[in-house]
């Protein structure tokens, strides 16, 4: 299964794993590229939070749209 690390946040199967050290990022991509479930190798490296990718981008998408949008003038 695909895997990548990127300091203490790992990605996997569509999701983004928050990890409180590095190390147990590490641990969880080793787990999951050697076969193991992500929810479980999740658990067993102690991920903090785990959150869906398409809602992250969907929300950076929201928050460019508002940003772009034309401010009211009095």
């Amino acid at each position: 299964m695909d895997c990548s690390v990127e300091g203490k946040v790992a990605f996997a199967d569509g999701y983004a794993y928050h990890f409180a050290t590095m190390d147990a990022a590490l641990a969880f991509a080793e787990c999951v590229k050697g076969g193991g479930n992500p929810g479980a190798c999740a658990t067993q490296h102690g991920s903090t939070s785990k959150v869906q990718l398409e809602d992250v981008e969907a929300q950076e998408e929201a928050e460019r749209r508002q940003d772009d949008s034309p401010g009211v003038m009095p």
